[in-house]
């Protein structure tokens, strides 16, 4: 309940019918306001990306923890209102419980919460987000968990028919299905610095993020591929460059054709067999492709499922025909 009137007549001097010794009596309660809100893009801060959390369960705890003084489920603005909250400090926590798919607390502002007589309501921000993993560590994650990656972009989601990307970081690489992208095409481009959120999957025996959102933080100079021969890429040097970006050189093209919407090219530089699929979008004259030319060609590996992958260019200018 909130303090009588009385109370807020002698914050400033006494009740009339109080004894003259007793002297001010301050206000004891005061009202909360909590916003939850998801940070979606990882930047640490609000932004438009990021989400509304109704139904979180927070508490108002003593500094440390301890049994909650209050316990209140955000409304559909994300918005906790505790009332008649002792003036003192307290914590802020939210029950996992509540809010499901991993998604767990990031930060709370302030820390403590210091509840004082003011003219507004006392106002807290708890700030959620996905777990966040480097590739290596996502790519060994459960399917079906929300996460966060960090990276750089190898080849952007414009490149293939099938909504695919790929991304990096210093631990390794990884393929994204199902993109959409949070500005257009912006964020998109070979050496662009992403914030990635998906979903852990596979497709064709290797680990992907699926349903994945991109969201831009930086422009960077474009990645260098690895120089590998045919056979290991062929193999993506056991299976360790899988989603990697690659050059190969000196590739005498052997087979040359037609496949569905693609074009399909064997090329083999002595070591093994190579084939590199020429996307549909990438807007090349297939009759460059002759048998016995020689091929140099950068692209992003892609498993085929029968335990070899496949050399994917990005652009007409990843390959060279003479």
């Amino acid at each position: 309940m909130r303090p009588p009137l009385c109370l807020a007549v002698i914050a400033i001097g006494a009740c009339s019918n109080a004894g003259s010794d007793l002297g001010p009596v301050p206000f004891s309660e005061w009202p909360v306001e909590v916003e939850v809100f998801l940070d979606r893009d990882a930047s640490g801060g609000r932004t438009s990306a990021d989400t509304i959390v109704g139904t979180a369960s927070v508490s108002l705890r003593p500094p440390g923890g301890g049994q909650a003084v209050q316990t209140v489920v955000t409304n559909t603005a994300g918005v906790a209102r505790f009332q008649s909250v002792p003036v003192g400090e307290y914590s802020l926590s939210v029950d996992p419980a509540s809010l499901g798919d991993s998604i767990s607390v990031a930060e709370v502002i302030p820390v403590p919460l210091e509840v004082v007589v003011t003219a507004n309501p006392i106002e807290a921000t708890i700030r959620l987000k996905f777990p966040e993993f480097s590739v290596r560590q996502a790519r060994q994650q459960p399917p079906g968990k929300r996460i966060m990656i960090r990276g750089l972009v190898l080849a952007g989601v414009q490149s293939f028919r099938d909504t695919t990307s790929h991304v990096r970081d210093t631990s390794g690489q990884v393929r994204l299905t199902r993109v959409s992208l949070s500005g257009g095409l912006t964020g998109n481009d070979p050496g662009d610095s992403v914030a990635v959120l998906g979903t852990v999957s596979s497709r064709a025996g290797q680990p992907t993020l699926d349903q994945v959102r991109l969201y831009f933080i930086s422009s960077r100079p474009a990645p260098v591929a690895l120089a590998l021969s045919t056979a290991a890429a062929a193999a993506a040097s056991g299976g360790t460059l899988d989603a990697g970006l690659v050059r190969i050189t000196g590739a005498v093209i052997a087979e040359a054709a037609v496949s569905g919407p693609d074009f399909r090219v064997v090329a083999n530089d002595g070591s093994g067999p190579l084939t590199v699929i020429v996307d549909g979008n990438i807007q090349l004259n297939p009759v460059v492709f002759v048998v016995g030319r020689t091929l140099n060609v950068t692209g992003v590996l892609v498993p085929d499922g029968t335990g070899q992958w496949r050399l994917k260019p990005r652009t007409a200018g990843d390959i060279a025909v003479f």
